[in-house]
C-alpha cells in the first residue's frame, strides 16, 4: 500500500502482516507518519511505554483463532525517547515510521485462520496534537516463506494495509469557480471605472492623435505596443503581489488583522483622494524621465515608454481602482494577482488601442465634463464603505468589539445617504464645479443609494439584511436567540473547544457538526445567517447534532488550520465536517463552499444517517 500523504483522511498509513511458522506465529504492525510540516516540526506517534498523559500505541485483539493465546507483550523497533513540551515529561515516540510486532505460540494448521482487532494511537507535532485515533484490522495468517527470524525487518513495506475508519465523502461545490468569475468581473469593472476618471478620459484624443500621423498599418502596430506596455506594467505589479502573497500563505495574509487594517487605511486614502481632499502623485522626476524617453527614443521603443508614462501619470486615478483588487488577491490563489491585473489593465488599455485603430469612432464619445467628477465622488463613497468592512475584519480578529454590527450598519446608511444627497445636488464638495441641473441618470442612481440606506434600517435592530449580512459583523447572540426563540429553536455552539464538543457528543450519542470558519470570511457569514438560521436546517442543527465552530483565523489559527487540513484535506472556508465522536479520525461526510439551504439539509441528513448505521 502506498503511504497516504498528509491531508488525506487517514493520518497514519498502517500496514499489517500475519505469518505462521511450525509452532510460532507473528503479527507485524508498521505505521508511516504524515509528511513533516515546514516550521512545525516532524509528526511523532507515541510508542509503547510512553507515560501518561501521552497516549501510547495500543493493540487490542478482538478475535483470535482457536488455540492461539494472547501474547505476553508487544515489541517495537524505531522508538526514540526525548522530552515533550506538550506533556512536560520524557516520552517514547516514533518519527516517520514505527514498527510493532507480537509473537505467539501457534497450534498446528494455523495458516488460513483470521485475526481481528483494533489499534489506537495519537500523533503530535511542535504546535498541535490531533485527537486520539482508532482503526480496525482483519488479517489471515499465511505460511511463512522463511525460517523464524529473531525480529522483523524494519525497512520495506509490509504485506497488507490496515483497514481504518470509513473514508469521508467530499462534496464538490462550484464556489471556487464562481469566486474567480466574480473576481474577473470586479477587475473589468475596476479597469472601466479607472478609464472614466478625469485624469484619464480627456487623454484619449491626445493619445490617438499621436498615432494618427502614421500610416494605418503602422499606427495599429504602434497602438498595440502601447497597449502591451500598459498591460505589462500592471501585470508585473500583479506578479509581484502574487509572489509576496504566496510566500506568506494566501489565507494567512487575507485573515491577518494588520493586513486588513492596512487595506482599510489604503481604501480610506483612496476614497478621500477621489472625493477631492488631496491628490495621490508619483515623484515628478520619475514621470518626467519616462516622458523624455518616450519623445527621444526610436519609434517602437518610444511608444513603449509612452505606455509606461501613461501608467505613471494616471497613478492618482488608477490606484484607487487597483486597490479594489487587493483584498481578492490576498484571499485568492497565487494566479489571482496575475490574472486580475492582466484583466484590469487590458480593460483599461483597450479603449486607447481601439480608438487608435478606428480614430473616427472618437466622435461617438461624450465630451469630458462634470459627469466625470460625479463618477469619481460616487466611487469615493463606495471605497469609504469598503474601508469600513476591512476595519471591521481587524476588529473581529483582535476581539476588540469596537465596531459592532449596528454601528457598521449605521455608518453604511450615512455613507449611502451622503452619496444620494450628492447625486441630487444637495451636497457639494469644495472641488466641485458650479451647480448644474440634475440629470435623469444621476436621479436614478440617487434613488438606488437612498433605497439601500432605507433597506439597511431594520439591521440596526437586529434584523437580517440578506446578502449584505455576509459583509457585516455577525449578529449578536441576543438577536439570534430572540428571533430563533420565537420558533422554539436554539443553537448551542462550542467555540474553539474540541474536547468539550466531543465529550458532549459522546454523552448525548450525537454526531458532531464542525464548522471551520473565519472572522474575515464573508461566505461563512452568508451561510450562518441565510442557511443555518432557516427552516429545516435550523431545526436539524438544534436537535440532531453537537455544534462545534473553529475559527481558523483567530488566536488558535495555526492549530485549527492544521487540524482542518489533516481532517478534511482542504483549508477552504467555509468547510463543514460531520464526525462520529466515537471514531474521530475521519469525517462521515464533508462539504465546502456556499450552498443552498436545501443542499445543506441533504448534507445534514446524510451525515445523520451515516452516524446511525451499524459499524
Amino acid at each position: 500500500m502506498a503511504n497516504a500523504p498528509y491531508g488525506q483522511a487517514q493520518n497514519v498509513s498502517w500496514n499489517v502482516s500475519a505469518e505462521s511458522f511450525a509452532s510460532r506465529a507473528r503479527m507485524v504492525f508498521a505505521g508511516t507518519l504524515p509528511a513533516e510540516i515546514p516550521g512545525d516540526g516532524p509528526w511523532r506517534m507515541y510508542a509503547l511505554g510512553s507515560p501518561p498523559p501521552s497516549r501510547a500505541v495500543e493493540v487490542e485483539f478482538v478475535e483470535l483463532p482457536a488455540g492461539l493465546a494472547l501474547p505476553d507483550s508487544l515489541q517495537q523497533l524505531g522508538a526514540r525517547s526525548a522530552y515533550d513540551r506538550f506533556f512536560d515529561t520524557t516520552v517514547v515516540y516514533f518519527e516517520q515510521r514505527g514498527l510493532i510486532w507480537a509473537d505467539f505460540d501457534a497450534p498446528p494448521g494455523l495458516a488460513g485462520d483470521s485475526v481481528r482487532g483494533r489499534i489506537g494511537y495519537m500523533i503530535c507535532n511542535d504546535r498541535i496534537c490531533l485527537p486520539p485515533t482508532e482503526a480496525a484490522f482483519a488479517e489471515v495468517f499465511r505460511p511463512a516463506a522463511a525460517a523464524w527470524p529473531d525480529r522483523p525487518e524494519f525497512t520495506g513495506p509490509p504485506a497488507t494495509p490496515l483497514r481504518g475508519a470509513q473514508q469521508a465523502e467530499p462534496v464538490a461545490t462550484p464556489g471556487d469557480r464562481g469566486d474567480l468569475w466574480a473576481f474577473l468581473l470586479l477587475a473589468i469593472g475596476a479597469g472601466f471605472g479607472a478609464f472614466l476618471m478625469p485624469c484619464i478620459y480627456p487623454m484619449i484624443p491626445i493619445t490617438v492623435s499621436y498615432f494618427a500621423h502614421n500610416v494605418r498599418a503602422s499606427a495599429i502596430r504602434m497602438a498595440l505596443v502601447y497597449g502591451l506596455a500598459i498591460v505589462g506594467t500592471f501585470t508585473g505589479l500583479g506578479t509581484l503581489l502574487s509572489l509576496l502573497v504566496s510566500g506568506a500563505g494566501a489565507q494567512s495574509v487575507a485573515a491577518n488583522p494588520w493586513v486588513n487594517l492596512f487595506i482599510a487605511l489604503a481604501f480610506t486614502a483612496f476614497a478621500f483622494s477621489l472625493l477631492g481632499f488631496f491628490e495621490l502623485r508619483l515623484p515628478s522626476g520619475l514621470v518626467n524621465w519616462f516622458g523624455r524617453q518616450g519623445q527621444e527614443t526610436g519609434t517602437y521603443v518610444g511608444v513603449l515608454f509612452m505606455g509606461l508614462t501613461l501608467t505613471l501619470v494616471s497613478f492618482s486615478c488608477t490606484v484607487p481602482f487597483v486597490g479594489l483588487l487587493l483584498p481578492s488577491i490576498a484571499a485568492g490563489e497565487w494566479f489571482y494577482g496575475i490574472v486580475g491585473m492582466a484583466t484590469f489593465s487590458t480593460t483599461f488599455a483597450l479603449p486607447f488601442v481601439a480608438f487608435a485603430c478606428f480614430p473616427k469612432a472618437l466622435n461617438m464619445l461624450p465630451g469630458s465634463g462634470g459627469w466625470m467628477r460625479v463618477a469619481a465622488v460616487v466611487f469615493g463613497f463606495v471605497e469609504l464603505a469598503a474601508a469600513l468592512k476591512f476595519l471591521s475584519n481587524a476588529d473581529l480578529v483582535w476581539g476588540l468589539g469596537l465596531i459592532s454590527r449596528p454601528l457598521a450598519i449605521a455608518l453604511w446608511i450615512v455613507i449611502a445617504a451622503l452619496a444620494g444627497f450628492y447625486l441630487i445636488g444637495h451636497l457639494r464638495l469644495e472641488a466641485d464645479p458650479a451647480a448644474a441641473r440634475v440629470s435623469a441618470g444621476r436621479l436614478v442612481l440617487a434613488v438606488c443609494f437612498f433605497g439601500a440606506a432605507l433597506y439597511m434600517v431594520p439591521g440596526l435592530f437586529g434584523g437580517r439584511l440578506g446578502r449584505l449580512d455576509a459583509y457585516l459583523p455577525p449578529r449578536s447572540e441576543e438577536a439570534v436567540a430572540w428571533e430563533m426563540g420565537a420558533s422554539g429553536v436554539r443553537h448551542h455552539w462550542f467555540t474553539d473547544d474540541v474536547a468539550a464538543a466531543y465529550a458532549e457528543a459522546i454523552a448525548l450519542d450525537r454526531p458532531v457538526m464542525i464548522d471551520f470558519t473565519g472572522y474575515t470570511c464573508t461566505n461563512c457569514r452568508e451561510m450562518e445567517v441565510n442557511v443555518f438560521e432557516r427552516g429545516e436546517v435550523s431545526r436539524s442543527l438544534a436537535s440532531d447534532f453537537v455544534l462545534l465552530r473553529l475559527y481558523t483565523d483567530g488566536p488558535k489559527d495555526r492549530e485549527f488550520q492544521r487540524f482542518q487540513l489533516n481532517l478534511a484535506g482542504t483549508l477552504a472556508l467555509p468547510t463543514y465536517a460531520i464526525m462520529d465522536p466515537f471514531r474521530p479520525d475521519v469525517p462521515l461526510i464533508q462539504l465546502s463552499g456556499v450552498v443552498s439551504s436545501e443542499r445543506f439539509a441533504e448534507f445534514l441528513d446524510e451525515g445523520r444517517e451515516r452516524f446511525r448505521r451499524p459499524a
